[in-house]
């Protein structure tokens, strides 16, 4: 007779899962491809062997999953991707004491909750590409269309924004904007985003420029993913992670810190030649260890060296 399956019930950010991106990369993907060793879901803590509670998740939860790891024997993985430890110190320890295990997204992050020295294990579970069921990898044609996206909150289109006043000025390019409505610019095409179709949208444009506020050296590094898995060439700007995943593949030139560096940047990969250069070695490595059949691999490699070793 076989083993009962392991129950994993996620507790993400907010609803509607589908519209936050730490929703899909830290739960909803993951649920679609865990092994069949195991049964997950979302928001049912009081049935679950294991609960995976997201730092951003709201108090009512987090009362309601620290009142189940005293009522019976429960395994509790706090999965910290955000600076809740800087932002909401509070909540943060009183989960953070009673985790059996911390989960990050970066070394970065790992090294930040170390320095905390709570006594608890960290492991690295990476983001993986987003918009899973969109994928597109085809080198999208060139076409002087250049786009940023993303969160406009968190100074991340704040930090972008000399880069794209730059474009905009430019006679051979042209700059779009995907994210919320809400944003008001001049010179740039702007449009909403939406899960549906937003692969779709992103192809429009053949280059991606990227970059994070500066206070925020924990992030992660997924909308790199999303770009390159989706074959457009992508310059980035003031990120650690962005930075250290093209430095991996020797592509230098597209880290920018300045107008030079930028034009430099748009010339190069301008070249058909060139863009395909680009994308020859980054992107066969990104969508083998970045998809979510080898996300959920790693989160099952975890699983059986914390939790299953224990049952």
């Amino acid at each position: 007779m076989g083993k009962n399956p392991i129950k994993i019930t996620f507790i993400p950010k907010r609803r509607p899962f589908i519209k936050n991106a730490t929703s899909r990369l830290r739960a909803l993907y993951l649920i679609d491809h865990l092994p069949n060793k195991y049964i997950a879901n979302l928001d049912d803590p009081e049935n679950a062997d294991i609960i995976v509670v997201n730092q951003s998740a709201s108090q009512e939860n987090l009362i309601k999953i620290l009142d189940q790891k005293k009522k019976r024997k429960v395994f509790l993985i706090y999965d910290v991707v955000g600076r809740q430890y800087d932002d909401a110190r509070e909540s943060f320890n009183q989960v953070a004491q009673q985790a059996d295990l911390i989960t990050v997204a970066n070394e970065t992050q790992k090294a930040r909750i170390e320095e905390l020295k709570l006594g608890k294990p960290c492991c690295i579970l990476n983001d993986g590409i987003d918009y899973v069921e969109q994928l597109n990898p085809s080198l999208s044609p060139f076409n002087g269309k250049v786009v940023w996206f993303g969160n406009h909150q968190l100074g991340n289109l704040e930090s972008a924004m000399w880069a794209i006043d730059y474009i905009s000025a430019q006679p051979k390019y042209s700059i779009g904007v995907i994210g919320n409505k809400e944003i008001k610019l001049d010179n740039v095409e702007l449009i909403e985003w939406k899960y549906e179709g937003f692969i779709n949208n992103l192809k429009r444009y053949s280059l991606c420029f990227l970059s994070h506020d500066s206070l925020e050296k924990q992030k992660s590094n997924n909308r790199l993913l999303v770009t390159i898995a989706n074959g457009i060439p992508t310059i980035v700007s003031n990120s650690a992670a962005y930075s250290e995943l093209l430095r991996k593949f020797k592509l230098d030139y597209a880290i920018v810190e300045n107008e030079n560096e930028l034009q430099k940047a748009l010339s190069i990969l301008s070249d058909e030649e060139q863009r395909q250069k680009y994308l020859s070695e980054i992107q066969p490595y990104i969508l083998e260890n970045y998809n979510y059949n080898a996300v959920a691999k790693k989160f099952d490699q975890i699983l059986n060296l914390y939790y299953l070793k224990g049952i």
